[in-house]
């Protein structure tokens, strides 16, 4: 039995939407693109919507940085034991910050910002990297929604 999404944010509304955005950049699997087109069809509007889908990934991916950051060995080691850690520090040893392009992607992405932690990514290329993807991804979604006709 899932979640019902728009009851949820018709509940808690922009609170609740950036709370859940924010739990879908940390390792626990929601989609934060669908919270955003669930908040449109409840008739949320655009703006509020967008903004706590933002913040709250951002907010989060900053806290996964964070964590790699304060908690560097063992979450090294940790890292190295999964298959998406060991895939996520393999990039990170490629391309450097540059790896940060792919933090967007599935199972791949989330690691990648604990990894940006514990091996010390500068915060400035972090978050623009990061956050600036984040954003943008919303921004598509939106106008994928604006195409489909959901919310206002």
């Amino acid at each position: 039995m899932g979640i019902n999404w728009q009851a949820f944010i018709t509940e808690y509304g922009v609170w609740g939407l950036g709370g859940a955005s924010f739990l879908s950049a940390t390792l626990i699997p929601l989609s934060s693109e669908a919270l955003l087109v669930a908040a449109l069809a409840v008739g949320m509007p655009v703006a509020p919507a967008f903004i706590a889908c933002s913040l709250g990934n951002c907010l989060a991916c900053l806290l996964n940085y964070s964590i790699g950051a304060l908690l560097r060995i063992p979450m090294l080691t940790r890292l190295e034991k999964s298959r998406s850690g060991q895939r996520a520090m393999a990039w990170m040893e490629r391309w450097g910050h540059w790896s940060l392009l792919g933090s967007w992607l599935p199972f791949v992405g989330d690691p990648l910002t604990i990894v940006a932690g514990t091996v010390r990514v500068h915060l400035f290329w972090f978050v623009l990297i990061v956050c600036g993807l984040r954003v943008a991804r919303f921004v598509a979604t939106l106008f994928g929604a604006q195409m489909l006709h959901i919310g206002g």
